[in-house]
């Protein structure tokens, strides 16, 4: 496949809006005189019977692939397939090990390879069970 033919399938854009009910974006393109997308499907890690939800902030940077239309005339379908961290946009932790989700109202959560878990909450905090155990 030829490099420019490549170019147009997969490319790095800006989120410009969001619409979390249908779980899209429009993205806009940096390499095409910042021409906005159709409605970009965003990747998630399970959607049917375990779920996950996230979607990308408007300003995020965000790795795209337009498929090619079928009929041969124009794109076909979208997808976000992630952001990434750059010189803008660091990475929050430096271990491998870790996983985290921090959010701009400085509510977090943060997991270790050692079973350690942190939860800070900026606002109020949920718990539902039928039992809860605190030790």
């Amino acid at each position: 496949m030829d490099i420019n033919n490549l170019c147009n399938f997969f490319f790095v854009g800006i989120v410009t809006d969001v619409n979390p009910a249908e779980g899209t974006v429009i993205v806009t393109r940096p390499d095409k005189n910042d021409r906005t997308t159709a409605a970009l499907k965003v990747i998630q890690r399970g959607t049917c019977k375990t779920k996950d939800y996230w979607m990308p902030a408007v300003n995020d940077q965000v790795l795209c692939l337009v498929l090619p239309n079928v009929s041969g005339k124009g794109p076909g379908e979208g997808y976000v397939l992630g952001a990434f961290y750059s010189d803008a946009d660091k990475a929050l932790e430096s271990n491998e090990a870790v996983r985290s989700v921090h959010h701009e109202s400085g509510s977090y959560w943060r997991v270790d390879e050692n079973g350690n878990m942190e939860i800070h909450a900026s606002g109020s905090m949920k718990l539902t069970a039928p039992m809860i155990y605190i030790n």
